[in-house]
């Protein structure tokens, strides 16, 4: 074959195999007038068929290539075209738009390093957790009540303080000159001496407070803190003979009334430091009243201690049960005091308590039981002493807080409560305020021309002393007071009315030198009110009747009307 042959064999053979190419350009490229839809090929699956866009070409007719010139392999067909009466449909899940990703939320302003606030709003934050607020509500209730919530608190890093008390004034009118700014359970001037016919007014600001409480940063096995608290009742001298009365009353001394720092864990909660006696659950059955606390009656002491408590709470009680070791009595004794308590609260049944006039706050009914055990040893009763004597002193005490109309936190008026306390111990008047009794050792019999030997016993006044026989006696004190609180409907969210009622007896009065000095009873009375002006302010007033009983028969009584003012920070 010749090539000019081979070349027209060649181009005929090109032509016949681009005719198939032409014809599909054709059929795309050049659009009927009136595009018809087509069948689709029956090798489609109909869900393949659903998910093609509607704006691909129509599909290529299957009449359009001849059947020897169709392809061997099939090729994938794009979808009938979609009619202009039907919807448009969504594209498939792989051609639409990712979802934007969410703005992360802005991150929380950094805490300052330092910051003035209040426990209330610490715990509202979040920055200390309810079971940092509870401890220190617990140790700041007795001064502050639930105002405690309210004090300013320095945040330095992690570390809290918080700044509390209150600016107080009083005025005093006693119908005998028997007191001064406190009454307590001091005794009566007798009605045959001149201070028991004469009175006197006084005022005076020494019952003023300043604390600060202090925690440390929480962990999760320990929750430490400590308290610092000061008064103006520092010892000051007797006025008339060691101190002037203007000094007595413009110059007090501060003093601590509590200064001890406190461990919590899971397991027990520990106590070191100067603080409330276990003894009669001080303070928490401490009346209303505007009179000092520590009224007749009335358990009211602190001092210093090592104390191991344990609280279990549920949803209808809570109980907890403490024991301490504190100091002695007497240091010469060389035995520590002793006491242990329980008490059970019942959490659903809840009323309005206030802490003499200071601390109101809501309270869970409550009994407790106290015990006391001490040991006093003293010198014979000798001019010269060779030998000791011994005595060990028991106590219990039973207090009780029942509210009668239940009343809340956010709802106090028209609520009524009674507080109660028995209390019966020998060697115990340390524990009251201003309690002596007049008791005291008899002369050691004196040489023919010479005066009596003095007698050092080596104890304080009154809890440990030699009877007119001559025998070692611890005076044994049996004591009750019982209180009533009532804040009036509507108003009873401002303003308090309270009452009380004590006892306290010696007994065996008789068996001490000098019964002209000896109480045997003493009868107490008194009722008020307090109203808040503001809730930074609280004002009020009370009358009070002191019976005084010697143990020779003698009457001595007194009144006594006090108002009083504070100014709480």
């Amino acid at each position: 074959m010749s090539a000019q042959s081979l070349s027209s064999a060649t181009f005929l053979a090109l032509a016949v195999s681009l005719c198939p190419v032409a014809a599909f350009a054709q059929s795309t490229t050049t659009p009927s007038p009136q595009p018809q839809p087509t069948s689709l090929p029956p090798n489609l699956p109909p869900a393949a068929a659903e998910s093609l866009p509607p704006n691909l070409p129509p599909p290529i007719p299957t009449q359009v290539l001849a059947p020897a010139q169709a392809p061997t392999q099939a090729p994938v067909n794009p979808p009938a075209p979609v009619s202009p009466q039907a919807p448009a449909q969504s594209p498939p899940a792989a051609m639409q738009p990712l979802p934007l990703a969410p703005t992360p939320p802005a991150p929380p302003p950094p805490r300052p390093f330092v910051e003035l606030t209040s426990l209330r709003l610490l715990r509202n934050k979040g920055l200390i957790t309810q079971a940092d607020y509870d401890s220190a509500m617990r140790d700041l209730a007795a001064s502050m009540g639930s105002r405690a919530a309210d004090s300013t608190t320095l945040v330095l890093g992690k570390w809290a303080t918080t700044l509390f008390g209150f600016a107080q004034a009083d005025v005093i009118y006693f119908s005998t000159q028997s007191f001064n700014d406190y009454a307590g359970n001091l005794q009566v001037a007798r009605p045959d001496t001149y201070a028991g016919q004469h009175g006197r007014t006084e005022f005076t600001a020494r019952d003023s407070r300043l604390g600060f409480r202090v925690e440390a940063p929480e962990l999760p096995w320990l929750r430490a803190s400590a308290l610092l608290e000061m008064d103006f009742l520092g010892p000051t001298g007797t006025i008339g003979s060691t101190i002037t009365e203007a000094s007595f009353f413009n110059n007090p001394n501060l003093r601590v009334r509590h200064a001890y720092f406190k461990m919590e864990t899971p397991v027990v909660d520990i106590l070191f430091g100067h603080t409330w006696h276990l003894f009669g659950f001080q303070p928490s059955f401490v009346p209303a009243d505007v009179q000092w606390s520590g009224v007749v009656g009335s358990l009211f002491s602190r001092t210093m201690q090592l104390k191991i408590s344990k609280t279990i709470k549920t949803k209808p009680v809570t109980l907890e049960f403490a024991v301490s070791g504190n100091r002695p009595p007497q240091r010469d004794s060389m035995v520590p005091e002793f006491e242990a308590g329980a008490r059970i609260a019942f959490n659903g049944w809840k009323g309005v308590h206030t802490l003499y006039v200071t601390a109101t706050t809501t309270m869970a009914a409550q009994i407790a039981i106290s015990g006391d055990i001490r040991r006093f040893t003293l010198p014979q009763f000798a001019a010269n002493p060779q030998d000791t004597n011994s005595k060990t002193g028991l106590g219990i005490a039973v207090d009780a807080f029942l509210p009668i109309i239940p009343g809340t936190k956010d709802k106090r008026s028209n609520s009524l409560s009674l507080v109660g306390e028995f209390v019966s111990g020998q060697g115990i008047n340390d524990l009251y305020v201003g309690l002596v009794g007049g008791v005291s050792n008899p002369p050691l019999p004196a040489q023919p021309g010479m005066s009596p030997p003095t007698f050092v016993s080596g104890v304080d006044p009154g809890l440990a002393v030699y009877d007119k026989n001559g025998e070692l006696r611890l005076p044994h004190w049996m004591t009750f007071i019982v209180g009533l609180e009532y804040y009036p409907p509507r108003i009873g969210d401002h303003l308090g009315l309270f009452a009380n009622f004590s006892r306290s007896q010696l007994l065996e009065s008789d068996m001490y030198v000098s019964p002209a000095k000896v109480r045997d009873t003493e009868t107490f009375y008194n009722a008020g009110f307090f109203v808040d002006i503001t809730q930074a302010i609280r004002v009020g007033a009370d009358w009070a009747y002191f019976d005084d009983l010697y143990a020779d028969g003698v009457h001595a009584t007194t009144h006594a009307v006090q108002g009083v003012g504070f100014f709480f920070f």
